[in-house]
């Protein structure tokens, strides 16, 4: 069966009929209020139309999208400063064919191309910086299920390929349990092992980084009603940061507190979400 295209609603794990989402940052002990506001106004469909960031109350830059027969048609990205640009991103589909030109003020800076299958499942991606002549392809392979099993990216600047990187997948039951990167650079400490773990409900609870077959880094949920009620990053065994969530009635996000936590001091930072929704 054919997939459908995502909306953004589903990208952002979003529930309901979303007409605007409002994210109010604030860092305590150094705001005395919000010093970051982000908007985001949704179509009936669930594609994102506008997002403006604001700063201390004045916009600081917007981003906009149109949209033809349900597929992204133009992305408008501006920043809102003295040395303000835009930058415009003009997609483009055929067949199986999706290319981007992106565009800062008339100057085309980068382009892409993304080619999929009869599954719109990417096969094939090419991302060029027109600017300093450099790009990067990256192939992929899944199986019959449509799982990714394979990713393997190729960079190249003006004297040919520089590196490659591979990321492998491996499932079990349907769920991703290993994912494997390695790369063409030796003695970079970039290759790595991340292995999930995953209760009764499917739900990942814990995710391990290994490197050189050592545990790098690790994180653990908690959930309460099968949703995400905790988050906690270690590296090693010490703990680094806590996420803490609450949702409203649809189960949406309405508050999160990020509590960043290192031997000087314990940052603690409180996002919150005011969601309106369609036909209420």
């Amino acid at each position: 069966m054919k997939k459908t295209n995502t909306t953004d609603l589903e990208k952002l794990n979003l529930k309901g009929n979303v007409k605007s989402v409002n994210e109010f940052s604030q860092v305590l002990h150094v705001d005395d209020a919000p010093s970051i506001e982000n908007v985001k106004t949704f179509n009936i469909n669930g594609f994102l139309t506008n997002e403006t960031i604001y700063y201390l109350g004045k916009e600081r830059s917007t981003e906009e999208y149109t949209y033809l027969d349900g597929k992204l048609k133009t992305k408008v990205e501006t920043l809102l400063t003295l040395n303000g640009y835009k930058t415009t991103y003009k997609y483009a589909y055929k067949e199986n064919d999706i290319t981007v030109e992106v565009f800062e003020d008339d100057e085309l800076v980068e382009s892409s191309i993304k080619k999929t299958d009869e599954n719109n499942n990417i096969i094939y991606s090419k991302d060029s910086n027109l600017l300093f002549n450099t790009y990067c392809e990256k192939t992929y392979k899944y199986d019959k299920n449509d799982n990714l099993l394979l990713v393997t990216e190729d960079y190249y600047n003006e004297d040919g390929k520089n590196y490659s990187n591979t990321i492998n997948y491996e499932y079990e039951d349907a769920l991703l349990i290993k994912m494997q990167h390695s790369n063409s650079i030796s003695n970079d400490n970039v290759g790595f092992t991340e292995q999930y773990y995953y209760n009764n409900l499917n739900k990942c609870t814990k995710i391990k980084v290994f490197k050189n077959n050592e545990l790098d880094n690790k994180q653990t949920k908690v959930y309460n009603n099968g949703l995400l009620t905790e988050h906690h990053f270690y590296e090693n065994e010490d703990e680094i940061k806590v996420i803490k969530y609450d949702y409203d009635q649809k189960e949406n996000i309405i508050k999160q507190t990020i509590n960043e936590i290192s031997s000087v001091a314990t940052i603690t930072t409180i996002d919150t979400f005011e969601i309106a929704y369609y036909n209420e």
